[in-house]
């Protein structure tokens, strides 16, 4: 089975797309990398192994159209199951060969894994309880059968403010195509969050500059706030 892992990338140091890239080196079988620059290629990554490099304009829509145009060049090239991963993240060495399995055991055609989160300094948060692959799923614990290609559309073709929450927008593309999924429980994907309800699911207090996606009042689009604006706002209401 030949997968294709797709990374949309931006302005990452280059440390953090190698820490992405030597997970999928790590991985067993013919798995390939499809690291798609968003606006702002690395030309260093030109030489790396196991990697197709795809180079285009930035559009601002948080990595969805890199992920839409990487899927579908993935498709196009006859790779049998696709994968998402962000540049800022990174796999266990047996995730593919355990999605692989999987879908060999049960015939699923989406396979959604469990995931850790790291906060920004590295510390381990905990296991993921939000993308349990029944109410939610996370971009980067996916595998995707030939069969389901046709969710990655998802990724393309919707107004851009709605880019915000592309990852809800895909949840929803795969579970209203029918597809047959399996969930695996093992956490294999390791997710480095700047998400402030992440460490208040583990118990912490967010950091300032950790971010909230909200939908503010009289506002028809969510947007985004860190946590600082957040606890402005609520002096402000007890005043």
């Amino acid at each position: 089975m030949r997968v294709a892992v797709i990374s949309a990338y931006y302005k990452e140091p280059l440390h953090v797309l190698r820490r992405c890239h030597e997970s999928i080196l790590a991985q067993q079988g013919d798995v390939i990398h499809f690291m798609i620059a968003d606006g702002f290629p690395a030309s260093d990554v030109d030489g790396w192994e196991r990697v197709i490099h795809i180079k285009i304009p930035n559009h601002a829509d948080y990595g969805d159209t890199p992920r839409g145009v990487g899927a579908a060049c993935a498709a196009s090239d006859g790779f049998d199951a696709i994968c998402f991963l962000d540049a800022d993240n990174w796999y266990e060495p047996n995730h593919v060969e355990a999605m692989r399995t999987i879908t060999e055991i049960t015939g699923a055609q989406v396979v959604t894994a469990t995931r850790r989160i790291f906060a920004a300094d590295g510390r381990m948060l905990g296991i993921c309880q939000e993308s349990n692959g029944l109410d939610f799923n996370d971009t980067n614990c996916y595998f995707l059968t030939r069969t389901a290609f046709p969710a990655c559309a998802a990724w393309l073709f919707k107004d851009s403010s709605e880019s915000i929450v592309g990852d809800k927008i895909f949840w929803n593309a795969v579970q209203t195509g029918g597809y047959m999924r399996v969930h695996s429980t093992v956490p294999t994907v390791n997710y480095v969050t700047t998400l402030a309800f992440h460490y208040e699911m583990f118990g912490q207090i967010p950091p300032d500059d950790s971010k909230l996606i909200v939908q503010m009042k009289g506002h028809q689009h969510f947007q985004t706030i860190s946590y600082a604006q957040l606890k402005a706002m609520r002096r402000e209401a007890d005043c």
